[in-house]
């Protein structure tokens, strides 16, 4: 039997997956989770195998909470299930130990094999996500922490504030007013929704925004 815990903040969501599992001999449905605390803290006390993880949840978010997991406990899988797919996130997912990337549309059948192909130790990332990728171009970007669209001069003012360059010195180095700069960077703390510097390099670095 493979245990299954479900972690999205969207009870819908978790609700469809139980529907779609529940006649489903070899699957169950341990536990759910609305945020990566609550995963945590209910891994501590129950096996799963694999997690099917949300990406966007509130007070920890999947990315987080897959990169805990793989650390405490390594034994259990984590498959992304979200409706994300940029590349990033992907890299991101991997990076932190996940072993599938599924999208929210998937069928039925497609969520059986994810869940079978990696519970077997195999790794499965939706076919979907290749066509998505080369799609990117022409996509119009959302604007958001998960999702930030940077005006060219906002990603030149983000990469020098990443290399430690002052206000003063991004002034000179872009030829801008120093109030330019400042705006500049009040924006791209009001689009990260960071409060200093130091949370501003460190979303810019997880986000990969910067040369």
């Amino acid at each position: 039997m493979i245990k299954i815990l479900v972690a999205d903040d969207h009870q819908l969501l978790i609700d469809g997956i139980k529907s779609t599992l529940e006649d489903v001999e070899d699957i169950k449905i341990i536990a759910k989770a609305n945020n990566g605390f609550e995963v945590i803290k209910i891994l501590e006390t129950k096996k799963a195998d694999i997690v099917l993880m949300d990406i966007n949840m509130p007070y920890m978010d999947g990315l987080e909470c897959t990169k805990i997991i793989n650390q405490k406990f390594p034994d259990i899988k984590v498959i992304a299930l979200t409706q994300y797919d940029e590349k990033r996130f992907v890299k991101r997912m991997i990076k932190n130990g996940a072993s599938g990337y599924l999208l929210k549309d998937a069928s039925k059948a497609e969520l059986l094999k994810a869940i079978r192909d990696v519970n077997a130790g195999k790794k499965y990332f939706s076919p979907k996500l290749s066509v998505k990728f080369l799609e990117d171009h022409y996509q119009t970007p959302r604007t958001n922490p998960l999702f930030p669209h940077l005006t060219e001069r906002e990603q030149q003012v983000l990469n020098l504030i990443c290399k430690e360059f002052s206000s003063n010195e991004i002034s000179e180095q872009l030829n801008i007013s120093y109030n330019t700069v400042e705006n500049h960077r009040a924006s791209l703390m009001e689009k990260s929704e960071t409060k200093n510097t130091a949370g501003l390099v460190r979303w810019a670095v997880e986000n990969e925004l910067i040369d």
